[in-house]
């Protein structure tokens, strides 16, 4: 008796709803690039650094990215980051 293999084919997952970094995010990801700290990066925007990092959050689930330096590559990539 022969044995059929049969493979799986998974659907593309969804985009999210909103991929498009907002005006803070963008600021975020920008000194992300930079090298800049959370700590550091909440001092220079006045905000907590509880907030940097639910922004970070954001902009990982945005751009389907799980760290920074994944997320820095995906705005080089998408022109986020770098632009004149």
């Amino acid at each position: 008796m022969a044995s059929r293999l049969v493979t799986a084919v998974r659907a593309p997952a969804a985009p999210p709803a909103d991929t498009t970094l907002s005006a803070r995010e963008a600021e975020i990801l920008t000194l992300v690039a930079r090298g800049t700290a959370n700590r550091a990066i909440a001092a220079e925007l006045f905000i907590s650094e509880a907030t940097v990092k639910t922004h970070l959050t954001h902009i990982y689930g945005k751009l389907g990215v799980k760290d920074r330096a994944a997320a820095v590559a995906a705005g080089y990539d998408r022109g986020i980051l770098g632009r004149s």
